[in-house]
């Protein structure tokens, strides 16, 4: 009787390890898939949902290993974690990934550094090399910003080359809408941190020289109407589009500006 108690309890776990070791198989065809392509999935799962990836990352021994790769840390999604973490309230683990993700250039991680360099803690060149590496990795708000911030220049290259950021990112962005939403999310981070170094524009400075142009009044007019920075909803109408591109470059740099005016 003993016997068959301990021939019972010996079957018993060699059931569980059985099934463990069938719960860590991949399925043929994961396994059949070359690397790079696997890598990619998961590069695009991780820059939608942290969670999916958790997840995929669970279920077999190869994904474990395919979701170390860099290309997975550069594309990490960064939206569950704060927009500038505090030391004290940042846990090892969460300190361990983005580091990770800082070292595998994540756009997202360089963007918010550039910011809290640039805006915060005075590191300026700094700050705005990461924003420049952010927006040449597709970065919207990065683009934006850094854009900007070249508008502001007095220099009349790069204010060029700002202006010319700008049209690029607001014709991939289809319209004037999509630049109204990626305002205020910048403005959102804006307000979230403590800002010592405002942008201030030089109003003798314009894009559009032409005295001929008729956009310059419509524009004031639209700005009058929308100038309080305190209005939450000020971006929904921004689909109204000014005619001339160089009064519009001049009105969203107005719109940049006022976010600093407190």
């Amino acid at each position: 009787m003993a016997d068959l108690r301990v021939k019972h309890g010996s079957n018993k776990k060699q059931s569980k390890k059985q099934r463990k070791q069938r719960n860590n198989e991949c399925p043929s065809i994961i396994r059949a898939l070359p690397n790079e392509l696997l890598v990619e999935i998961l590069g695009k799962v991780a820059s939608t949902s942290m969670f999916d990836l958790c997840k995929v990352k669970l279920s077999c021994k190869e994904l474990l290993h395919v979701a170390e790769d860099d290309h997975v840390y550069h594309h990490a999604s960064m939206e569950k974690f704060a927009m500038v973490p505090l030391p004290w309230f940042t846990g090892e683990r969460e300190s361990s990934f983005l580091k990770r993700c800082k070292e595998s250039g994540n756009s997202e991680i360089q963007y918010r550094e550039g910011m809290v360099q640039y805006f915060s803690s005075l590191r300026v060149r700094t700050g705005l090399e990461n924003l420049k590496k952010a927006a040449l990795e597709g970065h919207g708000e990065a683009k934006y910003v850094y854009a900007m911030l070249l508008m502001c220049c007095e220099n009349e290259d790069e204010r060029k080359e700002g202006f010319d950021l700008f049209r690029d990112l607001k014709r991939k962005m289809a319209s004037s809408c999509g630049i109204g939403r990626c305002r205020k999310r910048v403005r959102s981070f804006i307000r979230s941190m403590w800002v010592n170094n405002p942008v201030v524009r030089n109003r003798r400075l314009s894009l559009c020289c032409s005295s001929m142009c008729d956009s310059s009044e419509r524009m004031q007019r639209v700005a009058r109407r929308r100038w309080s920075w305190l209005v939450e909803d000020e971006d929904d109408d921004d689909c109204v589009g000014i005619s001339c591109e160089y009064c519009d470059g001049d009105y969203e740099l107005s719109l940049f500006c006022k976010m600093f005016e407190v």
